[in-house]
């Protein structure tokens, strides 16, 4: 029986002074709470830079564009050329006689016969070079009315399709001035012309 009025002896006095400490702990806290003055807390926002440093920079110089040259003096107009000038430039390999057998001289009812304007190279074929084999070739062709040289056939050749692809090759890029009559040009059919070729 002592032991268990000992034991509830300590709990009551323990329990006791667990309040009593509560008490004072609620006590001081309020006058704490009373007696101070009431904490505030500011947060202030820095505004920071943030734009990035500008440079200097300078504009490229700029250059004066050099002078072009002069354009060519050109003396002699295009209806005065001689219509073989063209042919008697091309390179040693090749010696083109070219004669327009149908003649360019004018006809009584034209205002102004074909004129050449350009006339290519034809090409000595490799393979006939080689061999030392020489030749000619009479092309047959009409001038249209723009100027260009159309429908080129090959009448005569020796010997035989050896320099054939190279004369049609070259005909196709001639360029005419075209016949006009009363003011308007037409074709000029039947123009004919020799290629020799020669190492």
């Amino acid at each position: 029986m002592t032991r268990y009025a000992t034991a509830t002896g300590l709990a009551i006095l323990v329990t006791f002074a667990l309040f009593w400490a509560m008490q004072a702990l609620i006590t001081v806290g309020y006058e704490l709470a009373e007696g101070g003055e009431p904490l505030s807390i500011e947060f202030v926002r820095l505004k920071r830079d943030t734009s990035p440093p500008q440079s200097k920079r300078e504009p490229p110089k700029r250059e004066k564009p050099k002078q072009p040259p002069p354009p060519p003096d050109i003396s002699q107009s295009r209806s005065n050329l001689d219509p073989g000038e063209g042919v008697a430039a091309l390179a040693p390999q090749i010696d083109p006689t070219a004669s327009l057998e149908t003649g360019i001289g004018g006809t009584g009812g034209s205002d102004r016969d074909v004129v050449p304007l350009v006339r290519t190279e034809p090409e000595y074929p490799a393979q006939a070079e080689s061999r030392g084999i020489v030749g000619w070739v009479t092309v047959e062709f009409t001038i249209a009315k723009t100027g260009a040289v159309k429908d080129p056939v090959v009448v005569a050749a020796r010997p035989a399709r050896v320099f054939d692809r190279a004369a049609l090759t070259a005909i196709r890029r001639w360029k005419y001035n075209p016949k006009i009559v009363d003011g308007t040009a037409v074709e000029r059919p039947g123009m004919q012309i020799t290629f020799e070729f020669k190492p």
